[in-house]
């Protein structure tokens, strides 16, 4: 499991070298009201952000291959569950 912060090219990195993989995406303050579960290659979490200039300014990125080792974190670390995306279908 890796998590990225202020390191975008590190987060797109590993997506593009592990596109079986998960990603939690959540707010710096890991409130798990807004976490979101997505697979690696979802296009709402890869290229060019469609809002403000960086993947991993605002939101954390929590990367892992497992998608029970991020659904574990989320109840230890941000005490709650993640949604899972509608469109990418985790």
């Amino acid at each position: 499991m890796q998590k990225f912060i202020d390191n975008d090219q590190g987060y797109l990195n590993w997506v593009v070298s592990s596109p079986d993989g998960y990603v939690v995406n959540i707010i710096r303050s890991l409130n798990p009201n807004n976490a979101v579960i997505h697979r690696a290659d979802c296009w709402t979490i890869n290229g060019v952000p469609a809002r403000g200039k960086a993947w991993t300014d605002d939101y954390v990125k929590i990367c892992s291959a497992s998608i029970e080792e991020l659904e574990s974190w989320m109840g230890k670390m941000a005490g709650g569950k993640a949604k899972k995306c509608k469109l990418c279908k985790p």
